[in-house]
């Protein structure tokens, strides 16, 4: 990643950005243990519906709508169906497809484990001042 901070946000307790700590990190640091996949054992290409599993090499389609602090995975594609580029970015939403690999993440309150996106990098980016209205 470039050396300027064009790819990073700012994310905050609730959203707000006054008088509050503020954390500035990379989508790439932001999404790392994100939770995905609907059940603990296994998520799901969106391209050809195989299975991942913990340790399979994957790809997120991830975006963040302006103003908001919250990152949301909305696609997870194999390495066989993954698409290079942001095919429509939307204006407002920062946009990222990251890869990397799925590992396991322990939720101790409900006292179960869920897959969640680890090792990411960066493969394409389309900031919230770019691409089509909603």
């Amino acid at each position: 990643m470039s050396g300027d901070d064009s790819c990073q946000h700012r994310s905050t307790i609730d959203d707000s950005l006054d008088d509050w700590p503020v954390v500035i990190a990379t989508p790439e640091e932001a999404l790392a243990g994100h939770p995905v996949g609907p059940r603990s054992n296994g998520a799901i290409c969106i391209g050809c519906g195989e299975t991942l599993h913990e340790a399979d090499i994957v790809f997120a389609y991830a975006y963040r709508c302006a103003e908001s602090a919250v990152w949301a995975v909305s696609r997870l594609y194999c390495l066989e169906c993954a698409p290079t580029r942001i095919r429509s970015p939307t204006l407002g939403a920062t946009e990222v497809l990251v890869g990397g690999r799925l590992g396991t993440i322990t939720l101790p309150t409900s006292r179960t484990h869920r897959l969640c996106l680890t090792e990411l990098a960066l493969r394409a980016f389309s900031p919230a001042q770019e691409g089509c209205a909603p």
